[in-house]
């Protein structure tokens, strides 16, 4: 173990260290023991000690000490040549090359291997009948425009033929939650955000509408349709090399936020819309698609808020959901049970 004055000495130690133990003086151990594959003390079992012995937060060492152990297991399991672990490393380092504001390979890369639904379970358990969640996506926005229930949420001139959207916000107990509030927002009709078309003026296809003390809210927009993830990317080619696509299902977005009730951030999917069982963020879960069906009758566009000269095509497409939330207490809980559970199996 290198003592202070030996860190300092520039026989030993060069301008760079030298220079940062101004600042911190790093805590050095003596190797004690020889590390080796196939004996009693691995390359695997050094790291863990050594992180066992200068880790000072708990749950990163908790954290690191699971990685290490998995990540060594993968490589002992599959036994990857030095050429197969050097394109890992390229890939991983291409992901990070390629992001920005716009194109996060990395979160994109966390999405289409299931990672991002795991974690998003894992934090937001839910009691049973409660709406399933998913991850938000990069396209929720701050500044959602602020509406009553009953408005339009899509500009006269966007693309796509009419949609009227209705819900109930219930807990468990099947009671309507007060003080509800949504942020929604979709693609229009070719597939396609507002903040993808940054030529246009303001917001569209979004909005933040408080639900009525029952817990009832509706909106009129436009029906989705399906888009792909960015696949001009090392992420793009991960798929292809996979068999898989970037196409994800037509969906609407959904924020729900209410006193007292666990936050959620879902998708709903209308039941006719491609690529709902190859999703390539997997947010696709069967609870969150639905029956959607048309109205001609222009009676009933009236009812909906419709003039006769809005409605498209002769038809309003009409799309109706239960949204039910778990309450605080409800998640804590399940937390508590699953730790619990958790600790059982170790």
């Amino acid at each position: 173990m290198a003592s202070e004055q030996q860190m300092k000495n520039p026989l030993l130690v060069g301008r760079a260290i030298r220079a940062q133990l101004e600042h911190e003086v790093p805590q050095d151990l003596p190797l004690e023991r020889d590390f080796h594959e196939g004996t009693d003390y691995t390359i695997t079992d050094h790291v863990q000690d050594l992180h066992a012995k200068l880790t000072k937060d708990p749950r990163t060492l908790q954290l690191f000490t699971s990685l290490v152990h998995h990540i060594h297991a993968f490589a002992r399991e599959n036994l990857p040549t030095h050429e197969e672990w050097l394109n890992t490393v390229k890939f991983l380092t291409r992901c990070g090359k390629e992001s920005d504001n716009y194109k996060n390979e990395f979160n994109m890369l966390s999405d289409t291997l299931g990672l991002s639904v795991l974690i998003d379970e894992l934090n937001h358990p839910k009691p049973p009948g409660c709406t399933e969640s998913c991850e938000e996506g990069p396209f929720w926005t701050e500044d959602m425009p602020e509406m009553p229930s009953g408005s339009s949420v899509s500009a006269p001139d966007t693309t796509g033929e009419n949609l009227y959207f209705e819900a109930t916000i219930k807990n468990t107990k099947g009671e309507g939650i007060k003080d509800a509030i949504i942020d929604l927002w979709q693609a229009d009709g070719d597939g396609v955000y507002d903040v993808q078309e940054p030529e246009k003026q303001g917001t569209n296809d979004r909005g933040r509408i408080h639900a009525e003390d029952s817990g009832f809210f509706c909106y009129r927009g436009i029906l989705p349709t399906a888009y792909p993830i960015p696949s001009d990317g090392p992420v793009g080619d991960m798929l292809r090399l996979l068999g898989r696509h970037p196409h994800r299902s037509s969906h609407l977005h959904f924020l729900l936020k209410a006193p007292g009730y666990d936050e959620l951030t879902t998708a709903l999917y209308p039941a006719h819309s491609p690529f709902l069982g190859t999703d390539p963020v997997f947010a696709t879960k069967k609870s969150l698609i639905c029956e959607v069906v048309t109205e001609t009758d222009p009676k009933r566009w009236k009812e909906m808020g419709y003039k006769d000269d809005e409605v498209r095509n002769g038809r309003v497409w009409v799309w109706k959901y239960n949204f039910v939330l778990a309450s605080l207490d409800e998640v804590r809980e399940l937390k508590m049970s699953q730790r619990e559970s958790s600790k059982v199996k170790l």
